[in-house]
């Protein structure tokens, strides 16, 4: 008998997925597991840099509508094509096609699905990660759709994303004398514009918890602010129930508290999706496609480290890396600003590996990557506040993140302003943070989770005060800040305009002989330095 043809394939880019180091397999996945993956998908034209933006003041930036990103630089229709007879040969069903996020969404069995892309799925499980379904081996798929896949995410759900380090203290709103705040007084001690933001949209993703409405109302008649109007966004039909991921909602409702209390009346849009590659990839696609919040800003208190958080390799795939940062330079392109926290772990991230490590996507150019300060304000007997303000160090395991890219090549904007990796290779890599404000627990921010007030620190909550410091900026300008990278190393930075904070290092541990250290101008601590609103507001302008 002759012999059968077997379909040549070819191993897509960047496929290669690391297993946590640690994790046993338990058993072949369920093959009628019913599964939805995203594939990223080949663009019409690839989007261009912000070279044309760097520069130029926000009031006189034209930004891309998102007609014009779906229409110009959309999927490309050929290559959705190819998908979708692939789909169809294989009973694969296509669910969402999103265009101007380059994103298909297909779904079907285990079985189905594995014999589509060449893969086999196994149940593992991980003492810090716990239970989740991956695959071995690289994707596979057909020769004529190895240039119109440019990633596949679903195939793995092990966590690449935790909440920064959620520090809470007691509180005692009663206190005559205390370290921490109140949200809305660091907004008079950084000096933030007055403003009327009630047309703007702030964006806060969220991957874990849900929103506890009654808290909600509760906080926000305690500090004496208008609650702000909360929209829930479940993307893909992820759970939001606050009960069911206690420690993650508690997440949320400081970047809400944070958010309502400092963004001065501007809508609230809370973006929930899985902690894995898909939820990211699809969070920030909900954000690019959205038309009816339409964010400008948009904060992310989540991440992980971009470089060996097993010391077994990298656990964020290529794939996925760069499919995040073609969707974070698409939100770019739509004027939005996309403030993200560093850590909370110092310049080691808890690795101890006696080398330096940095979190993704704080890492990905297209970001404003905010890191932490400890902020102390005393108001003497003649009214005078008195500030004093210094990078977060406490100790092991609590201090604000920074450092060099060990993945990500330096931004020009960045090219001689900031030094090399201190790692092996000493690559020449993004830095970050790029800003800072309060992060310490021990000088934290008064909120309420659970019911519960509590005084809760961390970059998680810098993020979400840089966020709304944008939102009321874009309203004062009536125009969109947008990513301002380039004009904050090239101008405002070097013009002195933020507060710049000179003592304190990120060695948390100590086992970097005090990498980074803070000093004049730039430093991977802290950063140009922590808000000056309204110089930042003229500077913009």
């Amino acid at each position: 008998m002759p012999k059968t043809e077997v379909e040549p394939r070819h191993e897509l880019a960047n496929s290669v997925h690391q297993l946590p180091h640690g994790a046993t397999a338990m058993r072949k996945t369920n093959l009628h597991h019913w599964i939805e993956l995203t594939l990223g998908v080949r663009r019409k034209k690839e989007l261009p840099d912000l070279s044309k933006l760097d520069l130029v003041a926000p009031a006189k930036r034209s930004y891309m509508k998102r007609e014009q990103l779906a229409e110009e630089y959309g999927s490309d229709p050929e290559a959705v094509h190819k998908i979708e007879e692939f789909a169809k040969a294989n009973n694969l069903l296509v669910v969402r096609d999103e265009p101007a996020s380059a994103r298909l969404v297909l779904a079907g069995t285990t079985e189905n699905l594995s014999s589509a892309f060449g893969v086999t799925l196994f149940d593992y499980t991980h003492p810090e990660l716990g239970e989740f379904h991956a695959r071995t081996g690289p994707v596979e798929v057909p020769k004529e759709l190895a240039n119109a896949i440019t990633g596949v995410f679903g195939f793995n759900n092990n966590r690449i994303l935790r909440r920064r380090h959620f520090s809470q203290l007691s509180a005692d709103p009663t206190a005559k004398s205390r370290p921490w705040f109140i949200p809305t007084e660091l907004a008079r001690i950084y000096n933030f514009p007055d403003a009327n933001a009630a047309d703007q949209c702030i964006g806060l993703l969220e991957f874990g918890g849900g929103v506890e409405q009654s808290d909600v109302t509760s906080y926000f008649q305690k500090i004496g602010v208008p609650a702000p109007n909360v929209q829930i966004v479940a993307v893909d039909g992820v759970s939001t129930d606050p009960a069911g991921d206690p420690d993650s909602t508690g997440e949320v409702m400081l970047d809400i508290d944070v958010a309502g209390a400092l963004s001065s009346g501007a809508k609230i849009a809370v973006y929930f999706s899985t902690f894995d590659e898909k939820g990211l990839v699809d969070c920030l696609s909900a954000v690019i496609n959205d038309s009816v919040n339409d964010p400008a800003g948009v904060s992310v208190s989540w991440g992980w480290d971009e470089n060996q958080p097993f010391n077994n390799g990298i656990l964020w795939s290529p794939a996925a890396i760069d499919h995040v940062n073609q969707s974070l330079l698409a939100a770019a392109h739509l004027g939005i600003t996309i403030c993200v926290s560093t850590g909370d772990d110092g310049s080691e991230a808890q690795m101890k590996d006696g080398r330096a490590h940095v979190n993704f996507p704080a890492t990905s150019p297209y970001v404003i990557a905010v890191g932490g300060t400890t902020l102390h304000a005393r108001t003497g007997k003649n009214g005078v506040q008195a500030v004093t303000e210094v990078v977060w160090n406490d100790g092991p395991g609590s201090g604000t993140g920074g450092g060099v890219s060990d993945i990500t090549p330096v931004p020009a904007w960045q090219a001689g302003k900031v030094p090399r990796s201190i790692n092996p290779r000493h690559f020449r890599g993004r830095a970050i943070p790029d800003v800072a404000a309060n992060a310490d627990p021990n000088t934290g921010y008064l909120m309420m989770a659970g019911g519960k007030l509590q005084i809760v620190g961390g970059t998680s909550a810098s993020a979400p005060l840089w966020a709304s410091l944008i939102t009321r900026i874009n309203a004062l300008l009536n125009a969109r800040t947008g990513n301002f990278n380039a004009l904050l190393y090239s101008k405002i930075g070097p013009a002195g305009i933020l507060r710049d904070i000179t003592s304190g290092n990120n060695d948390t541990d100590g086992l970097l002989e005090g990498e980074f250290k803070a000093g004049q101008g730039w430093d991977a601590c802290t950063g140009w330095g922590s808000p000056n609103g309204a110089t930042l507001l003229k500077a913009l302008q």
